[in-house]
């Protein structure tokens, strides 16, 4: 049984792999590549256990049983820590996946909303859900404003999306509007951003962004970290 329970420990090192390799090159979609996530968890959770018992139970009848059940319970370790940090990640940013420096008027999608189909999140920002869980969780979300004219907001609004590895889909001077994807490192996710420029009655150009993830119901923060590392770039 130990040398099974081994085995089976050397497998839940491969099911999260195999989830984010078969979501990229779509073999399947992100929500059987979640479920084999969840079965990872499951499968080393239980393996740990069983591994520990094993172990108590045959440290002195069986030493070298014990050892074998030890081994596959610390082999299991690696995707119950792995899997479980993203947990915990996901349990400190709320489930949203929409997010805006401005909540009141947030920056609309033109030409990706033609590109998006009913099987992705709609793009509507609802304020009343949104804003306030918003303010709490980003702070740092917010407008920036810039002295530069609107021509030259708008072209390095354009430059900094194309710094940040954005892929830029469509850009008008005239609305002010840049709209980009970005596609997310390690599962190969599509998120879409979309930047407004703006003159206010000061004078100053207000810079706006609405990055919205396609599939997902929590973001794990990501959307967030990616208007704030814009924000932080258009600043330099």
């Amino acid at each position: 049984m130990e040398i099974w329970l081994k085995r089976l420990a050397f497998a839940s090192l491969l099911g999260f792999p195999l989830a984010v390799i078969g979501t990229r090159v779509g073999l399947f979609g992100f929500q059987v590549g979640i479920l084999m996530v969840a079965a990872t968890l499951v499968l080393a959770l239980l393996i740990f256990a069983a591994g520990m018992t094993l172990t108590f139970m045959q440290r002195r009848s069986q030493p070298e049983a014990a050892k074998t059940a030890r081994v596959a319970a610390y082999i299991a370790l690696v995707p119950l820590i792995g899997i479980g940090w993203q947990l915990i990640a996901a349990r400190n940013v709320p489930q949203i996946h929409n997010i805006s420096t401005d909540v009141v008027d947030p920056p609309e999608f033109a030409k990706i909303a033609e590109i998006r189909s009913d099987k992705h999140n709609p793009l509507e920002y609802d304020s009343a859900v949104l804003a306030e869980v918003q303010r709490k969780a980003y702070p740092n979300v917010k407008t920036l404003y810039t002295d530069l004219s609107l021509e030259a907001a708008h072209r390095k609004a354009i430059v900094v999306a194309e710094a940040l590895g954005w892929e830029v889909i469509d850009q008008d001077l005239v609305s002010g509007i840049v709209e980009a994807t970005e596609t997310t490192a390690l599962w190969g996710f599509k998120d879409d951003v979309v930047i407004r420029v703006r003159r206010q009655a000061d004078g100053k150009v207000a810079v706006d962004l609405r990055s919205v993830s396609r599939v997902g119901r929590s973001d794990l923060g990501a959307n967030a970290k990616r208007i704030e590392r814009f924000l932080a770039a258009y600043q330099k």
